[in-house]
């Protein structure tokens, strides 16, 4: 980990821990969010704001002349005295969605080989969503774990649902550092089971991991869920997710890759850095994994958004547009 990096050092950061004034950070960039929105729309936009339809809603939107048919209760009577003809006042329907952030706090998540801790990225950008969804009026909530607890906050609306997530975010990140992190539990599958359960329709699930746990009890989960919500797919990796460097190719490094069996046993497999076979080896089960995740992007028919720990955040804006 470079902690010598400018970025870390603007926020006293290790990059480890992760503390709320670090995500409180992406509140001001809730205008550059908005700006890069209207230069680069995105093309699948996941659910509506406010309706164009005009009718008795919440939000009012403008004056205009009294027309035949228009709804009596809605004219403007202060408008019309001044004008002396009669104006009637128009709507736009508000609707409100409540956005969840569920964030994996795995122990795959607590490595990170050059800038960030993968989890830490991972709070960086639920925080940056959160404070775009507060932004566009939805209400903000999260279910976050790791192997020994888990946390559900309930979608709130304005600044303080933001807030309560940026706590949660703090308070399961340190947790998840000193975690025993027992290696049969799947936490990725177990917050898809508690998201089923509680996700209302039209919820928007902001789904965050390194995908590395993902069986296919996880895929029906979460092809279940999107039936009734709208399910967005995040990752955020580290450069050594998918290639052992080569600079390591005199040291005889082990690397311990593990993956679930149907009974829940874990299975240890070493790489030996330094030999051409096991590093090709390597690469092509981390490379089998990704085309996973991929394949289940394409059935939900959502795009998958890859962010890397090796890299601040705000240098990866455009795929942060959810």
């Amino acid at each position: 980990m470079n902690t010598s990096n400018p970025w870390l050092q603007q926020w006293h950061s290790n990059g480890i821990e992760v503390t709320a004034a670090e995500l409180m950070y992406y509140r001001s960039k809730v205008a550059a969010f908005a700006r890069h929105r209207q230069l680069h729309p995105p093309k699948n936009q996941t659910g509506a704001l406010l309706s164009k339809t005009r009718g008795r809603g919440m939000e009012f939107d403008e004056v205009r002349h009294y027309q035949a048919g228009d709804d009596v209760r809605a004219i403007d009577w202060r408008v019309t005295a001044r004008t002396g003809q009669a104006h009637t006042k128009l709507f736009r329907e508000e609707r409100e969605r409540p956005v969840v952030m569920l964030v994996d706090f795995s122990a795959s998540l607590q490595f990170g080989s050059q800038l960030l801790l993968k989890s830490v990225q991972a709070c960086h950008l639920a925080a940056a969503l959160a404070w775009q969804a507060s932004q566009r009026g939805d209400r903000v909530g999260a279910l976050l774990g790791h192997a020994e607890r888990h946390m559900e906050i309930r979608p709130q609306g304005r600044q303080q649902g933001v807030l309560r997530v940026i706590h949660g975010l703090v308070e399961m990140q340190n947790q998840a550092l000193n975690s025993q992190h027992p290696p049969a539990v799947n936490v990725l599958e177990q917050l898809m089971q508690r998201a089923r359960q509680v996700a209302k329709p039209g919820t928007i699930v902001n789904i965050i991991s390194d995908w590395s746990e993902l069986n296919e009890a996880t895929e029906l989960l979460i092809q279940t869920l999107q039936r009734h919500c709208t399910v967005n797919l995040l990752q955020c990796t580290d450069p050594l997710d998918h290639a052992l460097p080569r600079e390591l190719d005199q040291q005889d490094v082990a690397l311990v890759a593990r993956q679930a069996t149907p009974d829940e046993a874990v299975q240890k497999q070493f790489f030996a850095a330094g030999d051409l076979a096991s590093r090709a080896l390597y690469a092509e089960r981390a490379q089998q994994q990704q085309q996973r995740v991929l394949k289940l992007a394409q059935q939900l028919g959502t795009p998958l958004r890859v962010f890397s720990a090796a890299d601040a955040l705000e240098n990866q804006w455009p795929e942060v547009m959810v």
